[in-house]
């Protein structure tokens, strides 16, 4: 059982205080003895008895203060480093909180998160502990990077994906190639039909209700694919949330080697994933090299120029 601060406080001040008064007598003791009437000091008599006294007390006093001011300074030191370490670290914080005021992060937020990092103890398991650190490290990644401009992932984010449709304000256009989208064979268990392709619809279908514009172009690599039925059903499940939806084969192009998925939010942000697999023909895999979010406003132009040409060239589904 650990021992509270105050009684381990008194254990360290007996022996500081022990130490103190074998130091004096060290000193006074020979003092008295030099001064006695066998000493070659002070005279001789009472009154060199009553001298030999008063100068072993008053030279033991000296020694007595000497050490306790020699103790305070190193307290002093000790005090004012503690302090100035202290100050420094107010100087940090203030100077942190400042730049949190002055940035577009709201800084109840970041108060929250700080607040809520220290509910993580060393009394919780170490697992626990290296994936709070690992988490925050993530997000203080993300942060970084997105003040940088462009942020990648390895692999596939669908959190991203839901947080900026969740927070887009003005508009959402998507090119959505079938090999990013679709499964195994056709559209058949693809992402339309999992719990995280629901759970996108479910956000576009919410920030259109709130004025929202959505566009999505469709790029079909076969003409057998228009005529399955899974195909329509995604179709209508867009169209019925009020995504305006177009279709793109490759009859429509003049090459669609150089197409890729992705997603422009609000026309100041592009949403990339890369496909392991080719992204024309025919795939059997359903995985991601990486996902990018693309903040360049040069890029980003490109990308809604891009999409406004394919748009006109896409048509609406039969």
């Amino acid at each position: 059982m650990t021992a509270p601060d105050g009684s381990r406080a008194n254990r360290e001040l007996i022996p500081r205080t022990l130490r103190k008064f074998l130091i004096t007598a060290a000193v006074g003791v020979p003092t008295y003895f030099l001064t006695d009437d066998d000493g070659p000091f002070i005279g001789t008599g009472e009154p060199r008895k009553a001298w030999g006294i008063i100068l072993t007390v008053f030279i033991s006093a000296v020694v007595f203060v000497v050490q306790y001011l020699i103790e305070v300074d190193r307290q002093l030191e000790t005090l004012r480093e503690e302090v100035g370490s202290g100050l420094s670290r107010i100087n940090e914080a203030t100077e942190l909180f400042g730049l949190v005021e002055e940035s577009a992060v709201q800084a109840d937020v970041v108060t929250q998160l700080v607040r809520n990092a220290t509910r993580v103890d060393k009394e919780m398991p170490t697992l626990v502990q290296a994936f709070a650190q690992w988490e925050i490290a993530r997000i203080s990644t993300l942060l970084r990077e997105l003040g940088e401009g462009n942020v990648i992932y390895e692999g596939e984010d669908r959190d991203w994906l839901l947080g900026l449709t969740h927070n887009t304000q003005h508009s959402l256009d998507a090119l959505s190639l079938n090999v990013v989208d679709q499964g195994p064979s056709e559209f058949d268990g693809g992402f339309w039909t999992t719990d995280a392709g629901q759970r996108y619809l479910d956000a576009q279908r919410d920030r259109i209700r709130e004025g929202v514009r959505i566009r999505r172009i469709f790029f079909v690599d076969s003409s057998e694919r228009l005529g399955t039925e899974i195909f329509r059903r995604i179709c209508k499940m867009h169209s019925e949330i009020g995504v305006q939806v177009r279709i793109l084969t490759p009859e429509q192009l003049a090459s669609p080697l150089g197409l890729f998925d992705f997603i422009v939010f609000d026309e100041v942000l592009s949403y990339e994933v890369t496909p392991s697999a080719p992204q024309v023909g025919e795939i059997t895999t359903h995985t991601f090299v990486h996902t990018l979010l693309v903040l360049e406003p040069p890029r980003v132009r490109q990308r809604i120029e891009r999409f406004k040409e394919l748009w006109e060239m896409a048509s609406p589904p039969a």
